[in-house]
């Protein structure tokens, strides 16, 4: 667990829930320009298992997830806790709200397009782990947004939906990760628009915070894909201006 800054602790702390793969090193860009717009805010960052022996990846993570509050609740100072999550985070910050024990120290979660997954799925990466911008979303199954409907706290909870089109039905429409930040006007997001939308219609409406379409920024690629610098700066002044919204 990365705690940021170091030397100095804020009452408020921003926990970044990301996807399998990303890390504290590959969010240290992210927390930087998020320290630029968000102050009197402590970052923490952490990394996720991206591998399971046995049962699910997306349990194993969703108990790390909740390892990590019980560290941030116990030995730290933290008045407020706020949430980032993005892609196959939403699964273990899902399972987080569920939890009476934790979700009283939260007041605002950022669903950063979300992606939505069959509960206790064996394996979380597969091409049918969850729904891309091509795919029909209708679930036969049960899946980790419904249990928004579940949970019981104060916690405003806003969604945010990438729309940039650089997908198509075999994939990225552009090879090189620095031409994924174009948008192709016969293409697709990343992430099915009816699924993350539906993220928010799980959500209680004492809870509802606001949807919003985001233009530009590459899913899953923040950081690496497109105008890494623009992405930043979108990401980071999307979230602050949620954050500070009366009902947050």
């Amino acid at each position: 667990i990365f705690i940021h800054p170091a030397n100095k602790q804020y009452s408020k702390c921003l926990v970044l829930v990301g996807a399998s793969g990303d890390t504290v090193e590959g969010f240290a860009p992210l927390v930087t320009e998020f320290s630029k717009h968000i102050t009197d805010t402590s970052f923490c960052s952490f990394n996720f298992s991206t591998t399971c022996s046995e049962g699910s990846l997306l349990d194993l993570q969703s108990q790390e997830l909740q390892e990590v509050f019980k560290e941030l609740t116990t030995k730290h100072d933290f008045n407020e806790i706020n949430i980032f999550t993005t892609s196959m985070g939403a699964y273990a910050t899902t399972y987080l709200l569920n939890n009476n024990t934790y979700s009283t120290i939260i007041n605002h979660v950022i669903f950063y397009d979300p992606a939505d997954y069959y509960i206790s799925a064996k394996f979380a990466g597969s091409d049918d782990s969850t729904w891309s911008g091509p795919d029909l979303y209708r679930p036969n199954k049960e899946v980790v947004s419904n249990r928004l409907k579940l949970i019981d706290s104060q916690a405003k909870i806003s969604v945010v939906h990438l729309t940039l089109r650089n997908y198509s039905k075999s994939g990225y429409i552009d090879t090189d990760f620095s031409d994924r930040g174009f948008d192709h006007e016969f293409g697709y997001p990343r992430l099915s628009k009816q699924m993350v939308k539906h993220f928010y219609h799980c959500i209680p409406v004492k809870n509802q915070a606001g949807y919003i379409k985001e233009a530009g920024v590459p899913h899953g690629g923040i950081t690496r894909y497109g105008n890494i610098q623009a992405n930043l700066h979108k990401v980071s002044l999307t979230c602050s201006l949620l954050l500070k919204t009366p009902n947050s």
